[in-house]
Protein backbone atom coordinates (compact mmCIF):
# COMPACT_ATOMS: atom_id res chain seq x y z
CA UNK A 1 0.00 0.00 0.00
CA UNK A 2 0.77 3.66 -0.95
CA UNK A 3 2.02 4.91 2.65
CA UNK A 4 0.73 8.32 1.24
CA UNK A 5 -2.41 7.26 0.42
CA UNK A 6 -3.46 6.61 4.29
CA UNK A 7 -5.65 8.27 6.09
CA UNK A 8 -5.40 9.41 9.14
CA UNK A 9 -8.27 9.93 11.56
CA UNK A 10 -8.46 11.72 14.94
CA UNK A 11 -10.59 11.23 18.12
CA UNK A 12 -11.65 14.78 19.25
CA UNK A 13 -14.06 16.04 21.68
CA UNK A 14 -14.15 19.84 21.44
CA UNK A 15 -13.59 23.04 19.75
CA UNK A 16 -9.64 23.47 19.75
CA UNK A 17 -9.51 19.83 18.93
CA UNK A 18 -11.67 20.40 15.98
CA UNK A 19 -10.10 23.40 14.78
CA UNK A 20 -6.33 22.10 14.82
CA UNK A 21 -7.40 18.94 13.39
CA UNK A 22 -9.58 20.46 10.41
CA UNK A 23 -6.11 23.13 9.79
CA UNK A 24 -3.91 20.05 9.97
CA UNK A 25 -6.34 18.26 7.36
CA UNK A 26 -7.41 15.41 8.74
CA UNK A 27 -9.55 12.42 6.90
CA UNK A 28 -11.98 11.56 9.55
CA UNK A 29 -12.84 12.48 13.39
CA UNK A 30 -14.73 10.22 16.08
CA UNK A 31 -16.32 12.43 18.55
CA UNK A 32 -15.60 9.28 21.25
CA UNK A 33 -16.68 7.86 24.45
CA UNK A 34 -13.09 7.76 25.14
CA UNK A 35 -13.89 11.63 26.16
CA UNK A 36 -15.26 9.57 29.69
CA UNK A 37 -11.77 9.51 30.50
CA UNK A 38 -9.50 11.67 28.81
CA UNK A 39 -11.93 14.86 29.83
CA UNK A 40 -13.95 13.70 32.23
CA UNK A 41 -11.86 11.26 34.52
CA UNK A 42 -14.33 8.49 35.29
CA UNK A 43 -13.16 4.68 35.06
CA UNK A 44 -14.05 3.51 31.91
CA UNK A 45 -16.56 4.59 29.19
CA UNK A 46 -19.41 2.80 30.76
CA UNK A 47 -20.13 5.96 32.68
CA UNK A 48 -20.36 8.05 29.34
CA UNK A 49 -24.12 9.46 28.94
CA UNK A 50 -26.07 10.26 25.84
CA UNK A 51 -26.15 14.15 27.26
CA UNK A 52 -22.18 13.79 27.43
CA UNK A 53 -21.69 12.40 23.82
CA UNK A 54 -24.40 15.52 22.98
CA UNK A 55 -22.68 17.90 24.43
CA UNK A 56 -19.72 17.58 22.93
CA UNK A 57 -20.87 16.62 19.81
CA UNK A 58 -22.39 19.86 19.13
CA UNK A 59 -18.94 21.50 20.17
CA UNK A 60 -17.02 19.55 17.35
CA UNK A 61 -20.17 20.19 14.89
CA UNK A 62 -20.22 23.55 15.47
CA UNK A 63 -16.56 24.11 14.19
CA UNK A 64 -17.05 21.32 11.65
CA UNK A 65 -19.77 23.26 10.13
CA UNK A 66 -17.98 26.41 10.14
CA UNK A 67 -15.27 24.87 8.50
CA UNK A 68 -17.41 23.81 5.64
CA UNK A 69 -15.69 20.32 6.08
CA UNK A 70 -16.74 17.54 4.31
CA UNK A 71 -14.91 14.45 5.66
CA UNK A 72 -16.50 11.79 8.14
CA UNK A 73 -17.51 12.92 11.32
CA UNK A 74 -18.70 10.03 13.38
CA UNK A 75 -20.26 9.93 16.76
CA UNK A 76 -20.09 6.91 19.60
CA UNK A 77 -23.05 5.71 20.63
CA UNK A 78 -22.59 5.46 24.69
CA UNK A 79 -22.51 2.26 26.60
CA UNK A 80 -26.03 1.11 27.21
CA UNK A 81 -27.55 2.29 24.17
CA UNK A 82 -28.04 -0.49 22.22
CA UNK A 83 -29.72 -2.94 24.90
CA UNK A 84 -32.75 -3.24 21.79
CA UNK A 85 -33.53 -1.75 18.80
CA UNK A 86 -36.09 0.63 20.10
CA UNK A 87 -33.49 2.31 21.98
CA UNK A 88 -31.17 2.70 20.15
CA UNK A 89 -33.88 4.18 17.29
CA UNK A 90 -34.03 6.55 20.11
CA UNK A 91 -30.60 7.17 20.59
CA UNK A 92 -30.12 7.54 17.01
CA UNK A 93 -32.76 10.00 16.83
CA UNK A 94 -31.55 12.36 19.42
CA UNK A 95 -28.26 12.53 17.43
CA UNK A 96 -29.81 13.50 14.54
CA UNK A 97 -31.99 16.29 16.17
CA UNK A 98 -27.65 17.89 16.68
CA UNK A 99 -27.06 16.97 13.18
CA UNK A 100 -25.27 13.21 13.65
CA UNK A 101 -25.46 11.25 10.54
CA UNK A 102 -22.91 8.70 11.19
CA UNK A 103 -22.49 6.35 14.32
CA UNK A 104 -19.88 4.27 15.85
CA UNK A 105 -21.16 0.87 17.06
CA UNK A 106 -19.14 -1.73 19.20
CA UNK A 107 -20.03 -5.45 18.57
CA UNK A 108 -20.12 -7.78 16.37
CA UNK A 109 -23.02 -10.42 15.27
CA UNK A 110 -25.27 -9.35 17.60
CA UNK A 111 -25.40 -5.79 16.55
CA UNK A 112 -26.59 -6.27 12.95
CA UNK A 113 -30.12 -6.01 13.55
CA UNK A 114 -29.65 -2.98 15.13
CA UNK A 115 -27.48 -1.55 12.34
CA UNK A 116 -29.42 -3.09 9.24
CA UNK A 117 -32.44 -0.65 11.15
CA UNK A 118 -30.13 2.33 11.49
CA UNK A 119 -29.40 2.01 7.62
CA UNK A 120 -32.43 1.56 6.60
CA UNK A 121 -33.35 4.96 8.15
CA UNK A 122 -30.56 7.04 6.59
CA UNK A 123 -27.94 6.49 9.39
CA UNK A 124 -24.37 5.37 8.48
CA UNK A 125 -22.33 2.95 10.50
CA UNK A 126 -18.99 2.81 11.82
CA UNK A 127 -18.48 -0.82 13.19
CA UNK A 128 -15.77 -1.24 16.24
CA UNK A 129 -14.65 -5.06 16.23
CA UNK A 130 -11.46 -6.85 18.53
CA UNK A 131 -11.02 -4.53 21.79
CA UNK A 132 -14.54 -3.07 21.96
CA UNK A 133 -13.67 -0.77 25.52
CA UNK A 134 -17.39 -0.77 26.41
CA UNK A 135 -17.65 -4.48 27.33
CA UNK A 136 -14.31 -6.19 26.75
CA UNK A 137 -10.97 -6.81 28.53
CA UNK A 138 -8.20 -4.74 28.02
CA UNK A 139 -5.88 -6.87 25.92
CA UNK A 140 -4.55 -8.07 23.01
CA UNK A 141 -7.52 -9.55 20.71
CA UNK A 142 -7.81 -12.14 17.98
CA UNK A 143 -4.46 -14.34 19.20
CA UNK A 144 -6.52 -17.58 18.03
CA UNK A 145 -7.07 -18.73 14.85
CA UNK A 146 -10.47 -19.46 16.38
CA UNK A 147 -11.07 -15.72 17.25
CA UNK A 148 -9.57 -14.64 13.86
CA UNK A 149 -11.80 -16.58 11.85
CA UNK A 150 -14.67 -15.64 14.10
CA UNK A 151 -13.63 -11.80 13.34
CA UNK A 152 -13.23 -12.35 9.29
CA UNK A 153 -16.89 -13.69 9.35
CA UNK A 154 -18.00 -10.75 11.13
CA UNK A 155 -15.89 -8.10 8.71
CA UNK A 156 -17.45 -9.95 6.03
CA UNK A 157 -20.92 -9.71 6.99
CA UNK A 158 -20.16 -5.66 8.01
CA UNK A 159 -18.91 -5.04 4.27
CA UNK A 160 -21.85 -7.00 2.64
CA UNK A 161 -24.56 -4.71 4.62
CA UNK A 162 -22.31 -1.61 3.28
CA UNK A 163 -20.55 -0.62 5.60
CA UNK A 164 -17.49 1.21 4.82
CA UNK A 165 -15.40 1.96 8.16
CA UNK A 166 -14.44 -0.73 11.18
CA UNK A 167 -12.15 0.89 13.70
CA UNK A 168 -9.80 -2.45 14.57
CA UNK A 169 -8.35 -2.10 18.11
CA UNK A 170 -5.41 -4.25 19.50
CA UNK A 171 -4.92 -7.08 17.42
CA UNK A 172 -2.00 -8.46 15.82
CA UNK A 173 -0.88 -6.65 13.14
CA UNK A 174 -0.98 -9.72 10.80
CA UNK A 175 -4.45 -10.50 11.21
CA UNK A 176 -5.38 -6.82 10.89
CA UNK A 177 -3.85 -7.03 7.34
CA UNK A 178 -5.79 -9.78 6.68
CA UNK A 179 -8.92 -7.86 7.98
CA UNK A 180 -8.15 -5.15 5.46
CA UNK A 181 -6.96 -7.58 2.69
CA UNK A 182 -10.58 -8.82 2.45
CA UNK A 183 -12.68 -5.73 3.57
CA UNK A 184 -13.16 -3.19 0.37
CA UNK A 185 -13.81 0.01 2.89
CA UNK A 186 -11.17 1.12 5.61
CA UNK A 187 -10.15 -0.63 8.31
CA UNK A 188 -9.38 1.97 11.01
CA UNK A 189 -6.53 0.66 12.82
CA UNK A 190 -5.50 1.70 16.88
CA UNK A 191 -2.88 -1.35 17.87
CA UNK A 192 -3.54 -3.06 14.87
CA UNK A 193 0.04 -2.60 13.01
CA UNK A 194 0.11 -0.59 9.60
CA UNK A 195 -1.30 -2.70 6.51
CA UNK A 196 -4.20 -0.62 7.12
CA UNK A 197 -6.02 1.73 5.18
CA UNK A 198 -6.39 4.14 8.49
CA UNK A 199 -4.99 4.96 11.58
CA UNK A 200 -6.63 6.72 14.82
CA UNK A 201 -5.42 8.04 17.62
CA UNK A 202 -7.21 10.39 20.39
CA UNK A 203 -6.42 14.08 20.22
CA UNK A 204 -5.02 14.67 23.31
CA UNK A 205 -2.38 11.49 22.99
CA UNK A 206 -1.10 13.00 19.96
CA UNK A 207 -0.27 16.15 20.93
CA UNK A 208 0.89 14.80 24.38
CA UNK A 209 -1.51 16.66 27.00
CA UNK A 210 -2.24 13.54 28.36
CA UNK A 211 0.07 12.42 31.85
CA UNK A 212 2.63 9.90 30.42
CA UNK A 213 1.14 7.46 33.16
CA UNK A 214 -0.86 6.55 30.16
CA UNK A 215 1.29 4.78 28.10
CA UNK A 216 -0.46 1.36 25.80
CA UNK A 217 2.17 0.06 23.13
CA UNK A 218 -0.06 1.44 20.80
CA UNK A 219 0.74 5.21 21.76
CA UNK A 220 3.05 7.76 20.70
CA UNK A 221 2.91 10.58 21.59
CA UNK A 222 3.86 13.60 18.77
CA UNK A 223 4.07 16.43 20.89
CA UNK A 224 4.93 17.58 24.47
CA UNK A 225 1.76 19.49 25.64
CA UNK A 226 1.43 18.40 29.07
CA UNK A 227 5.18 19.14 29.71
CA UNK A 228 4.42 22.48 27.94
CA UNK A 229 1.25 23.50 29.71
CA UNK A 230 2.98 22.85 33.43
CA UNK A 231 6.30 25.17 32.16
CA UNK A 232 3.83 27.76 31.41
CA UNK A 233 1.84 27.62 34.73
CA UNK A 234 5.37 27.36 36.80
CA UNK A 235 6.49 30.56 34.78
CA UNK A 236 3.51 32.54 35.36
CA UNK A 237 3.22 31.72 39.27
CA UNK A 238 7.01 32.95 39.48
CA UNK A 239 6.36 35.69 37.16
CA UNK A 240 3.20 36.96 40.15
CA UNK A 241 5.41 36.25 42.72
CA UNK A 242 8.69 38.41 41.13
CA UNK A 243 10.27 41.37 42.43
CA UNK A 244 11.45 41.87 38.93
CA UNK A 245 9.31 44.89 37.63
CA UNK A 246 10.10 44.02 34.11
CA UNK A 247 9.16 40.27 34.77
CA UNK A 248 6.27 40.74 36.94
CA UNK A 249 2.74 40.14 36.13
CA UNK A 250 0.92 42.22 36.04
CA UNK A 251 3.59 44.57 34.91
CA UNK A 252 2.73 48.32 34.36
CA UNK A 253 1.72 47.50 30.65
CA UNK A 254 -0.67 45.00 31.44
CA UNK A 255 -2.07 47.05 34.22
CA UNK A 256 -5.07 50.05 33.29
Amino acid sequence: MNKNKKKIWITAYDVPSTHASLEAKVDGILVGDSLGMTVYGLDSTQEVTVEMMSRHFEAVYKTYKKNNSNIPLVLDFPFGTTENILVAIETAEIFKNIGAQCFKIEGGKEMIPIFLELISRGFEIVGHLGLTPQTSELKLHATTEQEQNELLEIIKIFDDIGIKHIVLECVPAIFAQRAQEIFSGDIIGIGAGKNVNAQILVFDDVIGRTHADFQPKFLRRFGKTFEQNVNAIKKYKNAVKSNDEKNRFPNIDESY
